[in-house]
């Protein structure tokens, strides 16, 4: 991990949350809606406070909603952490080629949840490992055995689901990358 280029307002947000919730913060991501704070192992009860007070303090300074991401050294528990409390089936991290490539495999019922809208979370999600690791790209794969489950359950209720995007029986691939 290279030196960290902050902006003014990501120094002032962390300078802020680090005085309420006094431990020390790695980093601060921010987007249109969100402020993830990631703080180091085992630092993460602390940050969030007691019932979440500190979160909640920050989400009412900032008037956007507070993330905080536990950092790990083993990426694939960080890759989790980033995503939490989402559960993913199973994270592994490969060299394809030139790339550092996060494999993310999911149950199509947290899809949303991970993708986010328009991407946003995956986009999010991308950006911190590109931060914290040398990972530059991520692939999502829907497991299609629960995907499988999941239609005939459609079929039983008696309903015509059609889900977003093509589905097709062998896995659903997507891709962030920038």
């Amino acid at each position: 991990m290279g030196k960290l280029r902050l902006t003014t307002e990501e120094i002032m947000k962390m300078g802020f949350f680090e005085k309420i919730a006094n431990v020390p913060i790695l980093d601060c991501v921010i987007t249109d809606e969100r402020v993830a704070f990631i703080v180091k192992e085992g630092d993460i009860g602390a940050a969030i406070g007691k019932g979440g007070e500190h979160v909640k303090e920050a989400e009412e300074k900032f008037g956007k909603k507070v993330d905080i991401i536990e950092y790990s050294n083993d990426w694939r528990k960080f890759i989790r952490n980033i995503f939490a409390p989402i559960k993913l089936d199973d994270v592994w991290v490969k060299r394809v080629g030139k790339d550092v490539v996060a494999f993310i495999k999911i149950s199509p019922k947290v899809r949303k949840a991970v993708f986010g809208e328009k991407g946003k979370n995956l986009e999010r999600a991308l950006n911190i490992l590109k931060r914290h690791t040398k990972i530059t790209k991520i692939k999502v794969i829907i497991n299609e055995k629960q995907q499988q489950k999941v239609n005939r359950n459609i079929k039983k209720e008696g309903k015509d689901i059609k889900e977003e995007g093509n589905i097709n029986n062998t896995s659903q691939l997507a891709e962030a990358q920038n």
